[in-house]
Formats: structure tokens, C-alpha cells, sequence
């Protein structure tokens, strides 16, 4: 049970030094562990990670190469050409392994659920993926028995370091929504998987202009790739055995797509000016109006018709790109412009917080006075003090962020207008609500 470790207590032993010993202290501490239990099967380092080599891998990983021919001719007359990597493994392989994993049999569920707060189901819960309406609703186009696998992914193209040049990498994360959020969102439960990295380029060969558009279908062209799997399994379903060991009929369905609101416009294909979920005008955003959201069919058909006409007035007045074979075109039972989820660091904390109210104040108190303020903070363990003020803040995070919105609404008192206390505080209220689990 415990291979390739011969007992439990040296499988503990194994999942401690992985976690909390680095290679070069792991010889020293190993030597007199050896000493306290001679019973142990590896005696340095290296004897040790062989051991921990022959752990089960879970699904394999392949490498597709992608040629990407460019609009730039070159001196042998013929158009230039790029191969990249797309390193990929089977998201629904990613998917059975989650769903089979005996560590989350008793935070995982099956069927949808209706919850409530009173026992005349007035007050409805939602806390959990399956307490919402989605999976209801996708619960009844399926045959009986059938159990959705809701699938999270997640995106973010990344520097690898701050000493590597310009280096990047693009991966992309699987979870599934069966598994409940307070464990999901652990990371040493590894209930989100790593299932690919997306190819990133500097496409020199296309000229500038068409650089940024022919990087737009490179991702889709490359997300297809990697979820094609996902469009069968979806619609026909999976026979896996899940974690309290029955055998199901799985069919895993991308649910939400969680990204920043850059990467959101670009899964959207729509502009950076404009929304991706809905149909807002960039000069209306911001105004107390509904607007109908964005429609997949709707979207699809314009796409068409702008790929056979070059020219489309529905084009334009969405805001839409290029991008005519978007990855989601295939995947059933999704609505991906729904999928799209809020991007708490950078609408809220970012936008809402830094961009519009800390500026604002500034404006009205001045930035010294808020720098003051905050440098006289009382001495406190749990909060934060900022020495030099927050002008000076080179890279705000999202923890500078929240220890900021722990007193600016006391830093704020006796400097501003009471009108002004009002909507800071309202607007801090929203931030927090927002972030309610």
C-alpha cells in the first residue's frame, strides 16, 4: 500500500523531507534519522529522490510542435515560418485522477444540491459549485446518472524571474468543482494540476502590426489543442471510478475560467477596451444601464461573417478580435463568456481600490497628509505599518492591498468630509463582500 516506501511511517518520513528539507541539508538530516531508525530503506539523497522517482507520475506529458507561418518574406522568397512548443498533458486524464483520488472522498460531491437558510426555502445558499444553478441546469441535458465534473481552469502568462532576461512561461491549471472549495483551494492537497504550458512567442515572424493578432490565435489554436480532449468526454461522458469507489459515468465540462481581465478579453476575443461578459459600450461602462450579455452562437455567427466579408458594422460595435476558431467553439454544454469569474487583484483591489479611491483622496487630502497618516499608524501586531507612507509603494500586491484597506477608513477620519467617509466606506464594504467564501 505504501510502495514503493516500505511502511507508513517512512512514507510520513518521505512527505516531511520533501516538504520542509532542502537537497543539500537532506544528507546530514537522513544520517540521523539512520541513526534513530536503522529500518529505513534510503541512506542519503540520492537513494532517497530514486525512491521518490518511482512514485506514480499520474497522466504523461507529450510536446506537440506547432508551425506558425508568418507574413514576412524571406530571402529564399518564401514566407517565414516559427515552430513552438506546446507542452500538454490529457485534461481528462487530469480529471480521472482527481475524481479517483481517495484523499478527497469526504470533501467530494457528485449531484447537485439545493440548500437553504430557513426551512421554507426562502433563503437559498450558495456557497458551493454544486448548491448553484449551473450544474442543475446542465444536470437535466444529461442521460440519468450521468455526474457532471465541473471543470476549472486557470491561466496567467508569467515572468520566471527577475534574472532571466525575458523569459516567460504560460501555464494552465485544472481543478474540478466536485471537490469542495476550503480543500480545493489548499495547495498542499495538489487538487489543482498543471495539465499544460502554452507556447509563448515573440512571432518575429510577422510584421509588428500583425504580431499581437497572430499571438490572439496562437493561444486559441494552442487551447484547442489542449482541451480537445475535453469536447468528447463532455458530450459523451468517461466511465471513472471515483473516490468512494463507484464506477461513474463522468462528463467533465469546463465551468469557469479564471484569469486576469487581460487574459479575460483575450479568451473573450474582444478588445481590451470593452467587456467580456457582456455587450456594454466602452464609452457606457460605469453607467447605471443592463446590457445583454455576450451570446456564443450570436458571437460565432459574426466571427463567420466577418472571416467570409472582411467587414461586419456587428464586428466592430462588439468589440470583437480576429480570432476566428476560439477554442470554446467546440466544448459543449459551456457558455464561456459565463465562465468568466472576477478578478478580485485587479478590478477590485487594483481598480476599485487604488486606481479610483486612494487617488481620489489624494487628490483631496494630499498625497503628504495620506503619507502622514499612515506613518503614524499605532504600533499593533496584526497590522502593518508603512514607514515611508504608500506613495513610495513600488509594487503594489494583494496583501499591500488588504493591509491598506484595514485603516484607511481611520486614516481617512478627520481629513475629509463625512460625504466622502460614506463612500469610502461603502466602497470598502463592497471589496469585502465581494471576497466572501
Amino acid at each position: 500500500m505504501w510502495a514503493p516506501f516500505r511502511s507508513e511511517g517512512e512514507w510520513e518520513l518521505a512527505r516531511f523531507l520533501m516538504k520542509n528539507v532542502g537537497q543539500n541539508k537532506m544528507d546530514e538530516f537522513l544520517k540521523l534519522n539512520i541513526v534513530w531508525d536503522s529500518g529505513v530503506s534510503f541512506e542519503n539523497a540520492h537513494t532517497f529522490l530514486r525512491c521518490v522517482n518511482k512514485l506514480r507520475t499520474g497522466p504523461a506529458w507529450t510536446c506537440e510542435m506547432i508551425d506558425v507561418c508568418g507574413d514576412i518574406v524571406g530571402e529564399d522568397g518564401t514566407l517565414k515560418h516559427k515552430q513552438v512548443e506546446l507542452w500538454r498533458r490529457d485534461p481528462v486524464e487530469c480529471v480521472q485522477e482527481l475524481m479517483g483520488n481517495p484523499v478527497f472522498r469526504d470533501a467530494m460531491s457528485y449531484v447537485p444540491e439545493r440548500a437553504y437558510t430557513d426551512a421554507n426555502g426562502e433563503n437559498r445558499i450558495y456557497d458551493e459549485m454544486w448548491t448553484g444553478d449551473w450544474w442543475w441546469d446542465v444536470q437535466t441535458k444529461l442521460p440519468e446518472g450521468a455526474v457532471v465534473a465541473p471543470v476549472i481552469l486557470s491561466s496567467d502568462k508569467t515572468s520566471l524571474s527577475q534574472f532571466s532576461g525575458d523569459k516567460k512561461a504560460w501555464p494552465v491549471y485544472l481543478t474540478i468543482g466536485n471537490i469542495s472549495k476550503d480543500v480545493r483551494r489548499q495547495v498542499s492537497v495538489h487538487a489543482t494540476v498543471l495539465i499544460g504550458y502554452l507556447p509563448v512567442s515573440k512571432l518575429e515572424c510577422f510584421q509588428k502590426k500583425g504580431r499581437s493578432l497572430a499571438g490572439y490565435r496562437l493561444f486559441h489554436h494552442s487551447m484547442s489543442l489542449l482541451l480537445r480532449p475535453l469536447a468528447d468526454a463532455g458530450r459523451h461522458g468517461r466511465d471513472m471510478i471515483c473516490a468512494d469507489g463507484y464506477l461513474c459515468r463522468v462528463h467533465p465540462i469546463l465551468a469557469a475560467y479564471i484569469a486576469d481581465f487581460p487574459e479575460q478579453c483575450l479568451v473573450a476575443c474582444n478588445k481590451e477596451s470593452r467587456c467580456p461578459r457582456c455587450l456594454v459600450q466602452s464609452n457606457k461602462r460605469g453607467d447605471l444601464e443592463d446590457w445583454a450579455s455576450r451570446s456564443m452562437a450570436d458571437t460565432l455567427k459574426t466571427l463567420n461573417r466577418m472571416r467570409k466579408n472582411k467587414r461586419s458594422r456587428k464586428f466592430d460595435a462588439e468589440g470583437l478580435r480576429a480570432v476566428f476558431d476560439p477554442f470554446w467553439k467546440d466544448l459543449p454544454f459551456t457558455n464561456i463568456f459565463a465562465c468568466l469569474t472576477p478578478d478580485i487583484l485587479h478590478q477590485l483591489h487594483k481598480g476599485v481600490f487604488h486606481d479610483h479611491l486612494v487617488q481620489w483622496c489624494m487628490s483631496i487630502v494630499g498625497e503628504k497628509e495620506i503619507d502622514a497618516r499612515f506613518q503614524a499608524m499605532t504600533h499593533y501586531p496584526a497590522l502593518r505599518r508603512f514607514k515611508k507612507g504608500i506613495s513610495s509603494v513600488s509594487q503594489w500586491t494583494r496583501s499591500e492591498h488588504k493591509e491598506m484597506q484595514r485603516v484607511f477608513i481611520g486614516l481617512l477620519a478627520g481629513a475629509v468630509d463625512d460625504r466622502i467617509l460614506v463612500v469610502a466606506r461603502s466602497l470598502l464594504d463592497f471589496i469585502y463582500y465581494a471576497q466572501l467564501q
